[in-house]
């Protein structure tokens, strides 16, 4: 397993590689009826991962958290300051 450090935390904590946090997403059951299409979240991943602001391919700098838990429910955001950039659901 090929672990990374958070470098920008002032703790040092281990960050997951993208297929870690894939396996984890796929073990969550969010009902149907409150999350987006799989092409939605495909194209709201898209967008996070041509965002410069996205770190270790799972990271969002402005809410730090993991892009793929939060772009699979309806009620999610994008939280980049400079507005939303994801396709609504």
């Amino acid at each position: 397993m090929n672990q990374k450090i958070c470098k920008h935390c002032e703790d040092k904590h281990i960050v997951p590689g993208r297929q870690q946090v894939k396996e984890l997403v796929e073990t969550i059951h969010i009902p149907e009826s409150l999350r987006v299409t799989d092409d939605v979240y495909e194209a709201r991943l898209d967008q996070c991962n041509s965002c410069s602001d996205l770190r270790e391919g799972v990271l969002c700098v402005w809410c730090g958290c993991f892009v793929q838990f939060r772009a699979r429910p309806k009620s999610s955001y994008c939280p980049n300051p400079s507005g939303d950039r994801w396709e609504k659901g």
